[in-house]
């Protein structure tokens, strides 16, 4: 079985805008929109896209969650 990652899901919605379905994680509430060049999203961490899929996951998002140009990979920890 061929696993599928979720950058392989994004479809592309205009220029600089790239949708991942909320059908492409099961339990995401809505879709994500991250808004990157082809450039970018060619050098985008698989992790980013994961976290941007998991905020879609968050009680009481609302229509998308969001993903800037300068994502990455990583949680900040406050404190």
């Amino acid at each position: 079985m061929i696993k599928i990652g979720l950058k392989d899901k994004l479809k592309n919605i205009k220029p600089c805008l790239w949708e991942l379905p909320k059908e492409a994680k099961v339990g995401m509430k809505v879709p994500s929109w991250l808004f990157l060049s082809d450039k970018l999203l060619k050098d985008v961490e698989d992790g980013a896209i994961e976290q941007i899929a998991n905020v879609a996951f968050l009680p009481g998002i609302y229509k998308h969650s969001i993903a800037l140009p300068d994502m990455h990979f990583g949680y900040s920890e406050s404190g």
